[in-house]
Protein backbone atom coordinates (compact mmCIF):
# COMPACT_ATOMS: atom_id res chain seq x y z
CA UNK A 1 0.00 0.00 0.00
CA UNK A 2 1.32 3.44 -0.94
CA UNK A 3 -0.70 6.66 -1.20
CA UNK A 4 1.57 8.08 -3.90
CA UNK A 5 -0.03 5.63 -6.34
CA UNK A 6 -2.90 8.14 -6.52
CA UNK A 7 -0.46 10.72 -7.91
CA UNK A 8 0.62 8.25 -10.56
CA UNK A 9 -2.98 7.72 -11.60
CA UNK A 10 -3.74 11.44 -11.69
CA UNK A 11 -0.64 12.23 -13.73
CA UNK A 12 -1.86 9.73 -16.33
CA UNK A 13 -5.43 11.07 -16.33
CA UNK A 14 -4.59 14.79 -16.46
CA UNK A 15 -0.86 15.27 -17.16
CA UNK A 16 -1.12 18.90 -18.27
CA UNK A 17 -3.42 20.13 -15.48
CA UNK A 18 -1.68 22.37 -12.89
CA UNK A 19 -1.15 20.53 -9.61
CA UNK A 20 0.70 23.14 -7.52
CA UNK A 21 0.95 26.90 -7.81
CA UNK A 22 3.23 28.83 -5.46
CA UNK A 23 5.18 32.04 -5.45
CA UNK A 24 8.89 32.67 -5.06
CA UNK A 25 11.09 35.75 -5.44
CA UNK A 26 11.10 35.45 -9.23
CA UNK A 27 7.30 35.18 -9.51
CA UNK A 28 4.51 32.61 -9.66
CA UNK A 29 5.43 29.01 -10.41
CA UNK A 30 3.03 26.46 -11.89
CA UNK A 31 3.76 22.73 -11.75
CA UNK A 32 1.58 20.27 -13.67
CA UNK A 33 0.63 16.79 -12.51
CA UNK A 34 3.11 15.18 -14.90
CA UNK A 35 5.83 17.61 -13.80
CA UNK A 36 5.10 16.93 -10.13
CA UNK A 37 5.23 13.19 -10.77
CA UNK A 38 8.68 13.51 -12.33
CA UNK A 39 9.88 15.85 -9.58
CA UNK A 40 8.80 13.35 -6.93
CA UNK A 41 10.68 10.59 -8.77
CA UNK A 42 13.80 12.73 -8.91
CA UNK A 43 13.62 13.66 -5.22
CA UNK A 44 12.91 10.07 -4.18
CA UNK A 45 16.05 9.05 -6.05
CA UNK A 46 17.95 11.74 -4.12
CA UNK A 47 16.62 10.48 -0.78
CA UNK A 48 17.61 6.93 -1.65
CA UNK A 49 21.11 8.14 -2.56
CA UNK A 50 21.33 9.64 0.93
CA UNK A 51 20.56 6.19 2.39
CA UNK A 52 17.08 7.05 3.69
CA UNK A 53 15.27 3.73 4.01
CA UNK A 54 11.65 2.65 4.52
CA UNK A 55 10.60 3.44 8.09
CA UNK A 56 13.21 6.18 8.59
CA UNK A 57 11.74 9.35 10.09
CA UNK A 58 12.35 12.67 8.31
CA UNK A 59 11.66 16.01 10.03
CA UNK A 60 10.23 18.71 7.73
CA UNK A 61 11.34 22.20 8.73
CA UNK A 62 10.59 24.17 5.56
CA UNK A 63 7.70 26.38 4.51
CA UNK A 64 4.97 25.18 2.17
CA UNK A 65 6.25 25.23 -1.41
CA UNK A 66 6.65 23.01 -4.47
CA UNK A 67 9.90 21.71 -3.00
CA UNK A 68 8.40 20.94 0.41
CA UNK A 69 5.48 19.02 -1.08
CA UNK A 70 7.76 17.32 -3.59
CA UNK A 71 9.93 16.01 -0.76
CA UNK A 72 6.83 15.02 1.24
CA UNK A 73 5.56 12.86 -1.61
CA UNK A 74 9.06 11.53 -2.29
CA UNK A 75 9.42 10.43 1.33
CA UNK A 76 6.02 8.71 1.20
CA UNK A 77 6.99 7.06 -2.09
CA UNK A 78 10.06 5.37 -0.63
CA UNK A 79 8.30 4.39 2.61
CA UNK A 80 9.97 6.96 4.86
CA UNK A 81 7.89 8.63 7.61
CA UNK A 82 7.62 12.44 7.36
CA UNK A 83 7.34 14.43 10.62
CA UNK A 84 5.31 17.59 10.05
CA UNK A 85 5.13 20.55 12.42
CA UNK A 86 3.37 23.90 12.13
CA UNK A 87 5.82 26.61 13.20
CA UNK A 88 3.11 29.25 13.65
CA UNK A 89 2.74 28.32 17.33
CA UNK A 90 6.12 27.29 18.81
CA UNK A 91 5.79 24.93 21.76
CA UNK A 92 7.97 24.60 24.82
CA UNK A 93 8.64 20.90 24.41
CA UNK A 94 9.47 20.86 20.70
CA UNK A 95 13.13 19.96 21.39
CA UNK A 96 12.12 17.08 23.67
CA UNK A 97 9.79 15.74 20.99
CA UNK A 98 12.43 15.79 18.29
CA UNK A 99 14.91 13.98 20.50
CA UNK A 100 12.31 11.37 21.41
CA UNK A 101 11.26 10.74 17.80
CA UNK A 102 14.91 10.42 16.69
CA UNK A 103 14.58 11.46 13.03
CA UNK A 104 17.31 10.19 10.73
CA UNK A 105 17.17 13.32 8.55
CA UNK A 106 15.69 16.79 8.51
CA UNK A 107 14.77 19.09 5.65
CA UNK A 108 15.86 22.63 6.36
CA UNK A 109 16.34 25.92 4.53
CA UNK A 110 19.37 28.03 5.38
CA UNK A 111 17.18 30.94 6.49
CA UNK A 112 14.25 28.95 7.83
CA UNK A 113 12.68 28.87 11.28
CA UNK A 114 14.01 25.43 12.22
CA UNK A 115 17.69 26.32 11.88
CA UNK A 116 17.36 29.73 13.51
CA UNK A 117 15.27 28.74 16.55
CA UNK A 118 16.05 25.11 17.25
CA UNK A 119 19.69 24.61 16.33
CA UNK A 120 20.18 22.53 19.48
CA UNK A 121 17.42 20.16 18.45
CA UNK A 122 18.73 19.43 14.98
CA UNK A 123 22.47 19.24 15.62
CA UNK A 124 22.04 15.64 16.78
CA UNK A 125 20.11 14.63 13.64
CA UNK A 126 22.56 12.65 11.47
CA UNK A 127 21.55 14.01 8.06
CA UNK A 128 20.60 17.57 7.05
CA UNK A 129 19.09 18.21 3.64
CA UNK A 130 19.19 21.89 2.70
CA UNK A 131 16.25 22.68 0.50
CA UNK A 132 16.36 25.43 -2.11
CA UNK A 133 14.39 26.09 -5.23
CA UNK A 134 14.89 23.47 -7.94
CA UNK A 135 16.92 25.57 -10.36
CA UNK A 136 17.61 23.00 -13.06
CA UNK A 137 14.04 21.99 -13.78
CA UNK A 138 14.96 20.90 -17.31
CA UNK A 139 17.16 18.21 -15.76
CA UNK A 140 14.48 16.36 -13.86
CA UNK A 141 11.90 17.01 -16.57
CA UNK A 142 14.08 15.02 -19.00
CA UNK A 143 14.90 12.21 -16.63
CA UNK A 144 11.56 10.45 -16.60
CA UNK A 145 10.73 8.00 -13.84
CA UNK A 146 13.64 7.35 -11.51
CA UNK A 147 11.81 6.12 -8.45
CA UNK A 148 9.58 3.17 -7.82
CA UNK A 149 6.80 2.93 -5.28
CA UNK A 150 7.84 1.14 -2.10
CA UNK A 151 4.92 -1.06 -1.18
CA UNK A 152 4.35 -0.93 2.59
CA UNK A 153 2.28 -3.04 5.00
CA UNK A 154 -1.08 -1.45 5.77
CA UNK A 155 -0.30 -1.04 9.49
CA UNK A 156 3.23 0.38 9.06
CA UNK A 157 3.84 4.06 10.00
CA UNK A 158 3.22 6.55 7.19
CA UNK A 159 3.00 10.08 8.63
CA UNK A 160 3.58 11.88 11.94
CA UNK A 161 2.07 15.28 12.75
CA UNK A 162 3.07 17.22 15.85
CA UNK A 163 -0.05 19.00 17.08
CA UNK A 164 -0.86 21.38 19.90
CA UNK A 165 -2.12 20.03 23.21
CA UNK A 166 -3.07 21.71 26.48
CA UNK A 167 -0.79 24.20 28.27
CA UNK A 168 1.35 25.00 25.22
CA UNK A 169 2.57 21.42 24.97
CA UNK A 170 2.70 19.09 22.00
CA UNK A 171 1.29 15.70 21.22
CA UNK A 172 1.65 13.73 18.02
CA UNK A 173 -0.59 11.80 15.68
CA UNK A 174 0.72 8.81 13.83
CA UNK A 175 -1.03 7.58 10.70
CA UNK A 176 -0.49 4.08 9.40
CA UNK A 177 -0.49 3.50 5.64
CA UNK A 178 -4.12 2.38 5.69
CA UNK A 179 -5.19 5.22 8.00
CA UNK A 180 -3.56 7.81 5.75
CA UNK A 181 -5.31 6.37 2.71
CA UNK A 182 -8.66 6.33 4.52
CA UNK A 183 -8.10 9.89 5.76
CA UNK A 184 -7.42 11.20 2.28
CA UNK A 185 -10.51 9.48 0.89
CA UNK A 186 -12.58 10.98 3.72
CA UNK A 187 -11.31 14.46 2.83
CA UNK A 188 -12.13 13.90 -0.85
CA UNK A 189 -15.67 12.86 0.05
CA UNK A 190 -16.66 15.29 2.79
CA UNK A 191 -14.81 18.38 1.58
CA UNK A 192 -16.49 17.78 -1.78
CA UNK A 193 -13.21 17.87 -3.71
CA UNK A 194 -13.83 17.95 -7.44
CA UNK A 195 -11.28 17.74 -10.26
CA UNK A 196 -10.79 20.99 -12.15
CA UNK A 197 -11.29 23.35 -9.20
CA UNK A 198 -8.59 25.57 -7.71
CA UNK A 199 -8.19 25.19 -3.95
CA UNK A 200 -6.46 27.62 -1.62
CA UNK A 201 -4.67 24.85 0.25
CA UNK A 202 -3.92 25.38 3.95
CA UNK A 203 -2.48 22.05 5.16
CA UNK A 204 -0.40 19.11 3.89
CA UNK A 205 -3.17 16.60 4.61
CA UNK A 206 -5.63 18.59 2.52
CA UNK A 207 -3.10 18.84 -0.28
CA UNK A 208 -2.88 15.04 -0.40
CA UNK A 209 -6.66 15.00 -0.77
CA UNK A 210 -6.46 17.57 -3.56
CA UNK A 211 -3.92 15.50 -5.47
CA UNK A 212 -6.04 12.37 -5.10
CA UNK A 213 -9.07 14.24 -6.46
CA UNK A 214 -7.27 16.13 -9.25
CA UNK A 215 -7.56 19.71 -7.95
CA UNK A 216 -5.11 22.55 -8.48
CA UNK A 217 -3.63 23.62 -5.14
CA UNK A 218 -2.63 27.22 -4.58
CA UNK A 219 -0.06 27.27 -1.77
CA UNK A 220 1.72 30.13 -0.08
CA UNK A 221 3.94 30.58 2.98
CA UNK A 222 1.65 31.11 5.99
CA UNK A 223 -0.88 32.93 3.82
CA UNK A 224 1.28 36.04 3.73
CA UNK A 225 0.32 39.26 1.95
CA UNK A 226 1.38 37.83 -1.42
CA UNK A 227 -1.40 35.22 -1.23
CA UNK A 228 -3.98 37.97 -1.73
CA UNK A 229 -2.32 38.83 -5.03
CA UNK A 230 -2.44 35.17 -6.03
CA UNK A 231 -6.15 35.03 -5.19
CA UNK A 232 -6.82 37.96 -7.49
CA UNK A 233 -4.73 36.39 -10.25
CA UNK A 234 -5.73 32.70 -10.12
CA UNK A 235 -9.19 33.05 -8.52
CA UNK A 236 -9.36 29.87 -6.40
CA UNK A 237 -12.94 28.74 -5.92
CA UNK A 238 -12.63 26.99 -2.57
CA UNK A 239 -10.72 26.79 0.72
CA UNK A 240 -10.62 24.59 3.82
CA UNK A 241 -8.85 26.38 6.67
CA UNK A 242 -9.24 27.77 10.18
CA UNK A 243 -11.54 30.71 10.79
CA UNK A 244 -8.86 33.46 11.22
CA UNK A 245 -7.46 32.73 7.75
CA UNK A 246 -10.90 32.63 6.13
CA UNK A 247 -12.04 35.74 7.96
CA UNK A 248 -9.12 37.67 6.54
CA UNK A 249 -9.75 36.44 3.02
CA UNK A 250 -13.46 37.28 3.10
CA UNK A 251 -12.98 40.86 4.27
CA UNK A 252 -13.23 42.22 0.75
CA UNK A 253 -16.63 42.92 -0.74
CA UNK A 254 -15.94 40.39 -3.51
CA UNK A 255 -14.09 37.08 -3.35
CA UNK A 256 -13.84 34.25 -5.91
CA UNK A 257 -14.17 31.73 -3.06
CA UNK A 258 -17.50 29.93 -3.43
CA UNK A 259 -16.97 26.81 -1.26
CA UNK A 260 -15.65 27.61 2.20
CA UNK A 261 -14.99 24.96 4.86
CA UNK A 262 -14.10 26.27 8.33
CA UNK A 263 -12.08 23.56 10.06
CA UNK A 264 -12.00 24.86 13.65
CA UNK A 265 -15.75 24.80 14.40
CA UNK A 266 -17.56 25.31 16.70
CA UNK A 267 -16.96 29.07 16.71
CA UNK A 268 -17.69 31.87 19.10
CA UNK A 269 -21.04 33.67 18.54
CA UNK A 270 -19.42 36.90 17.34
CA UNK A 271 -17.38 34.97 14.76
CA UNK A 272 -20.52 33.20 13.58
CA UNK A 273 -22.23 36.58 13.21
CA UNK A 274 -19.40 37.81 11.00
CA UNK A 275 -19.53 34.80 8.68
CA UNK A 276 -23.33 34.94 8.55
CA UNK A 277 -22.93 38.36 6.98
CA UNK A 278 -20.76 36.80 4.24
CA UNK A 279 -23.21 34.10 3.15
CA UNK A 280 -24.14 36.09 0.06
CA UNK A 281 -20.54 35.63 -1.16
CA UNK A 282 -19.90 31.94 -0.39
CA UNK A 283 -21.41 28.66 0.76
CA UNK A 284 -19.91 28.15 4.21
CA UNK A 285 -19.75 24.84 6.07
CA UNK A 286 -18.52 24.32 9.62
CA UNK A 287 -16.22 21.29 10.01
CA UNK A 288 -15.92 19.70 13.45
CA UNK A 289 -12.60 18.34 14.80
CA UNK A 290 -8.97 19.14 14.22
CA UNK A 291 -7.11 17.11 11.58
CA UNK A 292 -10.01 15.38 9.88
CA UNK A 293 -13.72 16.12 9.46
CA UNK A 294 -15.95 14.12 11.78
CA UNK A 295 -19.13 16.11 11.21
CA UNK A 296 -20.14 19.11 9.13
CA UNK A 297 -22.89 21.67 9.36
CA UNK A 298 -23.97 24.30 6.89
CA UNK A 299 -23.78 27.77 8.40
CA UNK A 300 -27.43 28.25 7.39
CA UNK A 301 -28.36 25.39 9.76
CA UNK A 302 -26.28 26.64 12.68
CA UNK A 303 -28.08 26.65 16.06
CA UNK A 304 -27.35 27.47 19.69
CA UNK A 305 -29.45 26.28 22.62
CA UNK A 306 -28.56 27.91 25.91
CA UNK A 307 -24.89 27.17 26.36
CA UNK A 308 -24.82 24.36 23.79
CA UNK A 309 -23.71 24.62 20.17
CA UNK A 310 -24.94 22.30 17.44
CA UNK A 311 -22.18 20.33 15.74
CA UNK A 312 -24.45 18.23 13.54
CA UNK A 313 -24.61 14.58 12.53
CA UNK A 314 -21.42 12.59 12.39
CA UNK A 315 -20.36 11.04 9.10
CA UNK A 316 -21.17 7.39 8.51
CA UNK A 317 -17.49 6.42 8.76
CA UNK A 318 -17.33 7.82 12.31
CA UNK A 319 -18.56 5.96 15.37
CA UNK A 320 -19.22 8.40 18.22
CA UNK A 321 -20.57 8.12 21.75
CA UNK A 322 -20.52 9.94 25.08
CA UNK A 323 -18.22 8.79 27.88
CA UNK A 324 -19.48 9.79 31.33
CA UNK A 325 -16.43 8.30 33.03
CA UNK A 326 -14.45 11.08 34.67
CA UNK A 327 -10.82 11.42 33.63
CA UNK A 328 -8.38 12.86 36.14
CA UNK A 329 -6.96 15.32 33.59
CA UNK A 330 -10.36 16.89 32.81
CA UNK A 331 -12.30 19.51 34.79
CA UNK A 332 -15.69 19.04 36.38
CA UNK A 333 -18.29 20.65 34.13
CA UNK A 334 -21.61 22.29 34.75
CA UNK A 335 -23.35 23.33 31.55
CA UNK A 336 -25.87 26.11 31.16
CA UNK A 337 -28.40 23.47 30.15
CA UNK A 338 -28.08 21.92 33.60
CA UNK A 339 -28.48 25.26 35.36
CA UNK A 340 -31.60 25.99 33.31
CA UNK A 341 -33.20 22.75 34.45
CA UNK A 342 -33.15 21.22 30.96
CA UNK A 343 -30.43 18.68 31.53
CA UNK A 344 -30.08 16.17 28.63
CA UNK A 345 -30.02 12.44 29.25
CA UNK A 346 -26.23 12.31 29.33
CA UNK A 347 -23.48 14.92 29.21
CA UNK A 348 -19.97 13.67 28.90
CA UNK A 349 -16.79 13.62 26.89
CA UNK A 350 -17.12 12.77 23.22
CA UNK A 351 -15.15 9.72 22.16
CA UNK A 352 -14.87 8.59 18.55
CA UNK A 353 -13.35 5.78 16.54
CA UNK A 354 -12.91 4.86 12.91
CA UNK A 355 -10.40 3.15 10.63
CA UNK A 356 -8.90 6.50 9.59
CA UNK A 357 -8.42 8.03 13.06
CA UNK A 358 -4.92 8.13 14.54
CA UNK A 359 -4.64 8.33 18.30
CA UNK A 360 -3.07 11.39 19.87
CA UNK A 361 -0.03 10.30 21.84
CA UNK A 362 2.16 11.98 24.43
CA UNK A 363 5.85 11.79 25.25
CA UNK A 364 5.15 9.24 27.97
CA UNK A 365 3.32 7.07 25.44
CA UNK A 366 6.30 7.29 23.13
CA UNK A 367 8.65 6.18 25.89
CA UNK A 368 6.59 3.01 26.34
CA UNK A 369 6.62 2.07 22.65
CA UNK A 370 9.85 0.99 21.05
CA UNK A 371 9.95 0.66 18.15
CA UNK A 372 7.28 3.16 17.10
CA UNK A 373 4.21 1.29 15.87
CA UNK A 374 1.18 2.74 14.15
CA UNK A 375 -1.13 -0.20 14.74
CA UNK A 376 -4.81 0.02 13.93
CA UNK A 377 -7.35 2.44 15.39
CA UNK A 378 -10.40 0.39 14.36
CA UNK A 379 -11.09 -0.75 17.90
CA UNK A 380 -9.58 2.18 19.78
CA UNK A 381 -11.79 4.95 21.15
CA UNK A 382 -10.15 8.38 20.84
CA UNK A 383 -10.87 10.98 23.51
CA UNK A 384 -11.56 14.34 21.84
CA UNK A 385 -11.57 16.73 24.78
CA UNK A 386 -15.05 17.88 23.66
CA UNK A 387 -18.01 17.70 26.07
CA UNK A 388 -21.67 17.61 25.15
CA UNK A 389 -24.67 15.39 24.44
CA UNK A 390 -26.66 13.76 21.64
CA UNK A 391 -30.25 14.82 21.07
CA UNK A 392 -33.12 12.63 19.86
CA UNK A 393 -32.07 13.16 16.24
CA UNK A 394 -28.54 11.83 16.88
CA UNK A 395 -27.16 15.34 16.50
CA UNK A 396 -24.27 16.29 18.79
CA UNK A 397 -24.44 19.46 20.89
CA UNK A 398 -21.22 20.84 22.37
CA UNK A 399 -21.50 22.27 25.87
CA UNK A 400 -17.84 22.81 26.73
CA UNK A 401 -14.42 22.06 25.33
CA UNK A 402 -10.97 21.87 26.83
CA UNK A 403 -8.00 23.69 25.36
CA UNK A 404 -6.46 22.00 22.35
Amino acid sequence: MNLVQTLRERSELQPGVPALIDRCFSGDRVLTYSGLNRLVDFLSFELREKKILPGDRVLFGVDASQEMYGYLLAALQIGAVPILYDDSEPRDDFVAWIRALEPKACLISRKGWLGSQFNGAIKHIPLKIYVGHVRSQARWLRLGKLGSLEDQPANSPALICLVGAASSHLAFRLWSQSQLYESVQLLVSHLKLKAGEIDLCASPLHLLGNLAAGLTSLVGPCFAHSIERQIQKFKPTRIAAESPIIRRLLRQSFSPLHKVFITDAPLEPEVIDYFTGRLQHANIELIFYEDLPLASLSLREYERKGGATLVGNFFSAVEARISTQKRTDQPTLRSEDESNGSQPAAIGELVVRGPFLPNRRTLSDLAKEAPLLAGSANGDWCFTGAFGYFDGGARFWLTARTAK
